[in-house]
């Protein structure tokens, strides 16, 4: 700098310096315990039909991501499994899964949808590129018998647990310490019924030769050792000692609302209502939610039967009222320009949406949107660091949210609520704290 005078800016502006020139104690920093990560422990489901698998993690220090990895049978001579007719969207891994759950040690159990897992996987993704190869990874598009084979019949899903996060770049949360507790973490998987899953160009929706089982699957973990265990917290029997884990989000289990023409109630209105309910006591920092067309859930016999589970319809003219008092408001399709201004990935994604045409099952892109309402300040956390940003307090109000769809169709509403969270470990167990 020249000179010894100070520029008006600098003179105005709080903070010390920083050398951005030569790197100094001030911008330097080296990890206090050093880590070695792998993925040697895998499990295979004991499940590959509709059930239950469990997965146990033995306590064995820091525990990181888990993904779930499955492949559908091939078509073999002999074989009864004929894919002709048949279809599956892309991401449809998820929508195999009816139920996760994760028990750390002796702390509660709490249960997510398989399509609760995908959104919150897809919000949590640092850019569009991984979000969308993230979704890819979830299962390929197959629409024609060729199609059912190779690395086609491959798909992994992330099993997004209050620990972890897909995001790879900023915000990755440290790793869940099990050598804090005295039980092994169970995680619970539930499948659907496979033939559930498939789009049939049979208007009966006949999906006789789709196969009932995966051939197989598996549970995989990332974990985090120490080169040196005793450098590792203790925390031995009895009070007096205890360790507070911030986590990036507690997502509460999905809510699902339905609006429009159903059970012989006629609506030809195409604006909603609803008051919401299923709040725990706690600081909810968001609410997240996404529409689907009943039709595309479950489609009608007498109907093309195909299904577009991720066709997320966009609503319009969105309110979110606490107790009356506006806190969200998006005319229009303005939710969109809302949540693309806080964040780096917006709430979209192009899914394939799977019709029928002369007999044959086809398939087009289109943009599926959700929509976020935020009450929290924008706030980007740092990989290895956490910051406390407050929520809003929801005890025993009255929320409601009003919304416009395009028509008087069917629609389910599913809504998640998004929760500041600790796990506190005290004598060798944990639990929430909200």
């Amino acid at each position: 700098m020249e000179g010894s005078s100070r520029s008006l800016q600098e003179s105005m502006r709080l903070g010390g310096t920083t050398d951005i020139y030569y790197y100094t104690s001030k911008t330097l920093s080296k990890q206090a315990i050093p880590t070695i990560i792998d993925t040697r422990f895998y499990q295979e489901l004991t499940s590959l039909g509709a059930g239950s698998s469990t997965f146990i993690i033995s306590v064995d220090q820091g525990i990181s991501d888990i993904i779930l990895s499955a492949k559908l049978p091939a078509v073999v001579a002999g074989s009864s499994i004929d894919y002709s007719g048949l279809a599956l969207p892309r991401g449809w891994l998820y929508h195999l899964i009816n139920r996760l759950s994760v028990r750390y040690g002796s702390s509660s159990q709490y249960f997510w949808t398989g399509a609760q897992v995908l959104i919150e996987n897809l919000r949590e993704m640092p850019n569009p590129t991984t979000r969308d190869q993230l979704y890819e990874l979830g299962g390929a598009l197959m629409t024609t018998v060729a199609q059912f084979a190779g690395d086609n019949l491959f798909a992994y899903a992330y099993l997004n647990l209050p620990h972890n996060s897909p995001n790879g770049s900023m915000g990755k949360p440290n790793p869940f310490p099990s050598e804090l507790i005295g039980q092994p973490i169970v995680i619970t998987l539930e499948l659907n019924p496979l033939q559930s899953i498939f789009s049939s160009n049979d208007s009966a929706g006949s999906v006789a030769d789709a196969p009932t089982a995966l051939e197989s699957a598996y549970f995989q973990v990332r974990q985090v050792h120490a080169k040196d265990a005793g450098e590792l917290m203790s925390m031995p029997g009895g009070s007096g000692s205890a360790y507070s884990l911030p986590l990036k989000a507690f997502y509460q289990n999905q809510v699902d609302i339905q609006v429009g023409n159903s059970n012989g109630v006629q609506t030809t209105s195409t604006k909603y209502d609803l008051q919401l309910t299923g709040f725990r006591n706690g600081e909810v920092r968001s609410i997240f939610f996404w529409v689907t067309k009943a039709s595309d859930d479950t489609p009608l016999t007498n109907a093309p039967f195909v299904k577009n589970y991720d066709n997320y319809i966009l609503p319009k003219d969105v309110e979110l009222l606490y107790n009356g008092t506006v806190f969200y408001r998006a005319k229009n399709g303005s939710s969109q320009m809302w949540s693309l201004i806080t964040t780096e990935t917006p709430p979209q994604l192009q899914c394939t949406v799977l019709s029928l045409s002369s007999g044959s099952i086809i398939s087009t892109s289109k943009t599926a949107n959700w929509t976020e309402i935020p009450f929290s300040q924008v706030f980007e956390q740092l990989s290895g660091a956490h910051m406390y940003v407050a929520g809003k307090l929801i005890q025993n109000a009255v929320v409601n949210l009003s919304l416009s769809l395009p028509d008087t169709d069917r629609y389910n509403i599913h809504l998640t609520y998004s929760y500041n969270a600790s796990l506190m470990f005290s004598n060798r167990a944990c639990e929430y704290v909200y």
